[in-house]
């Protein structure tokens, strides 16, 4: 599971966020786009009047995802900005001054940003400051891109390019010459963004009304209506300086800033015990991969939970459809008498079990995300099965192993790595994942990888939104840092939507590949540590079987036969119910005790199972192969 965020930090960052960006030494507007921008300024009152925008406060109402809120916002060239949004249950800061540009997330924690979300952030920036119009195109390059119309009107339209990140698309309507429209890309996502609405507002014509949609997410609409605008000669310095952390608390039980959580390592995910608001302890995925904490509805509803409003969010290959709500406290029970506590999170609520469940024959309670992990340095020690969650303010890591630089891409770690030496990029690592590594459809697609892949298998996955399908191959081999091994098993993504169809990173790192580690995610220092365990050298492994079982109301099922596999020889199929596990009765074996006898084994040996198809039972035996 990847990149599961919270869609109104990202589109309220989007629509009001600015941070400044560097210039070059020269600009570039073609002949076509200058008459435009003249139609603009003349339209809005003129150069000098948004040149004298030096300094511009607004104030607004906000309306989003069912809920209503005000948004309060800071402008002043060169680039510094600041917001403050409150909306529902949520409370977001963003700006930026002169040296750092930041966010303080809906539970308090200030974070830096880096990598892409600096260059988007340096971007807005230079969009909202209309540094565009500017005689000199504050840097940038403005050219014309044609002429189009709809129903409504015809609009000459501008392809502008900012010094610093994405270009964007901006359709002005001929007659008016007023801005209506901004069309851009934010990863995998199109951002749209409509102005109505034009009223003198500080000297200025200035859209009243904005309304921003992501493309792919229709209930992920938000529209922002300004209530009041000023211009001043400066804000003070403070204003745009990030604030003191107001984090929710976090109380370690007898333990000095250091507590360790035993896991269960099933399915190649890490399961961990918690509780929600004093209630029974429940099982919960940890996933770096999960930009927000997310609680399953149904065990929401069975714990009295209140969810505000509706969101749409990205999963690893889908999307779907959640609400927010704010818990009284998350607790985490370690070894003897300790443990950690963690109040106030905000989270979202989220169907979760109609995906996850059939795959890992249990229930899951939710899934612990960035707003729980953030909290500590975390250290996965997948050969003990332990968690050791750390106070950041008093960690320093003693241990063996290599330190990789880590960037922050919508609260989940990315690092750099290569496939083959020869395909190199960056790349989420995701405890929330069983695979090795799942690259990105663009970037198998820039890469040909599917024309140079050897032998290769159709693969179902899961995550949030819904499954999606997939290609597993072998590459040569995998590098991280100065680690490698041979003969990965890679998966190519095909999907247009979700996580996996990320533009701007190459891939997610699973637990296949993390497994080879003791991991230590330290966000605070942008670093993760890997020490190399005792399944470093070890060859992926492919499945033996090739089938794949889901647990539901009639039992096991068959829900994948993979090509050329065993499964597939001996004549399993989609739908088939399984009855007996050698010699056992299949509702008696867990999900562990399957995966060790039947896919944790030796090739070459034999396995039996029973099955019944259209009302007949059929016995089969056959020997364990890797399919790959």
């Amino acid at each position: 599971m990847s990149r599961l965020q919270s869609v109104a930090s990202c589109v309220l960052a989007l629509a009001l966020v600015s941070s400044a960006a560097s210039r070059p030494a020269h600009a570039e507007i073609t002949p076509e786009a200058r008459p435009v921008i003249e139609h603009y300024l003349q339209a809005t009152g003129g150069l000098k009047a948004l040149e004298y925008d030096r300094a511009v406060g607004m104030k607004g109402t906000l309306t989003a995802f069912g809920l209503t809120g005000t948004v309060e916002l800071w402008r002043q060239r060169p680039g510094r900005t600041a917001s403050f949004t409150t909306i529902g249950p949520l409370t977001l800061r963003d700006g930026q001054d002169a040296t750092r540009s930041w966010r303080v997330d809906q539970n308090g924690k200030l974070q830096e940003r880096d990598g892409k979300e600096l260059e988007d952030s340096r971007a807005s920036a230079w969009f909202d400051s209309e540094a565009w119009a500017l005689p000199d195109q504050g840097g940038g390059r403005v050219t014309f891109a044609g002429n189009e119309r709809d129903s409504i009107a015809r609009y000459a339209v501008l392809e502008v390019t900012p010094p610093v990140g994405r270009a964007r698309r901006l359709f002005f309507e001929a007659t008016s010459g007023h801005l209506v429209r901004t069309v851009n890309r934010d990863d995998s996502r199109t951002m749209i963004s409509h102005f109505s609405n034009f009223t003198r507002m500080a000297n200025r014509l200035r859209a009243r009304t904005t309304r921003i949609e992501v493309a792919e997410m229709p209930i992920n609409i938000v529209t922002v209506t300004l209530d009041s605008v000023w211009v001043a000669d400066a804000f003070p310095d403070e204003r745009f300086a990030p604030p003191g952390e107001d984090a929710s608390p976090v109380t370690f039980r007898g333990a000095t800033g250091r507590v360790t959580v035993p896991f269960v390592y099933s399915t190649r995910h890490v399961w961990v015990k918690a509780s929600l608001n004093g209630g029974p302890l429940e099982d919960f995925l940890l996933d770096t991969g999960a930009g927000v904490t997310v609680i399953d509805s149904a065990y929401a509803a069975s714990r009295g939970l209140r969810s505000e409003g509706h969101i749409g969010v990205g999963g690893a290959g889908a999307s779907g459809g959640g609400a927010f709500a704010q818990l009284d406290s998350l607790f985490v029970p370690g070894e003897g008498a300790t443990s950690v506590r963690v109040g106030g999170q905000k989270v979202v609520i989220l169907a979760v079990n109609p995906h996850l469940e059939p795959f890992f024959w249990r229930r899951c309670a939710g899934v612990l995300g960035y707003d729980f992990i953030s909290r500590f340095v975390l250290e996965v020690d997948y050969d003990a099965r332990r968690l050791v969650l750390h106070d950041p303010k008093h960690y320093q890591h003693t241990g063996a192993g290599e330190a990789l630089t880590l960037e922050l891409a919508s609260n989940i770690p990315v690092v750099e790595g290569a496939i083959d030496s020869l395909y190199r990029g960056k790349f989420r690592l995701d405890v929330g994942s069983g695979s090795t590594v799942d690259l990105h459809t663009p970037f198998v697609n820039a890469h040909d990888l599917r024309q140079r892949a050897g032998r290769s298998v159709e693969v179902l996955g899961g995550g949030f939104g819904g499954t999606f399908s997939s290609t597993a191959t072998r590459m040569k081999r995998m590098t991280l840092g100065s680690y490698g091994w041979d003969a990965p098993v890679v998966v190519l993504s095909s999907t247009d939507v979700g996580a996996l169809a990320s533009e701007d990173y190459a891939g997610n790192i699973g637990n296949r590949v993390l497994e080879r580690f003791k991991v230590t995610f330290d966000y605070e220092r942008r670093q993760v540590w890997l020490e190399p365990g005792a399944r470093y050298r070890d060859r992926d492994r492919f499945s033996l079987t090739g089938l794949q079982l889901a647990h539901g109301g009639d039992g096991l099922t068959v829900a994948q036969v993979l090509a050329g596999s065993v499964a597939e020889a001996a004549g399993l199929r989609v739908g088939d119910r399984i009855l007996d596990l050698e010699g056992r009765p299949a509702a008696s074996w867990s999900i562990e005790e399957y995966e060790r006898v039947f896919e944790v084994a030796n090739p070459g040996e034999k396995r039996k199972l029973v099955y019944e198809r259209d009302g007949k039972k059929r016995s089969i035996q056959f020997a364990l192969r890797e399919t790959l």
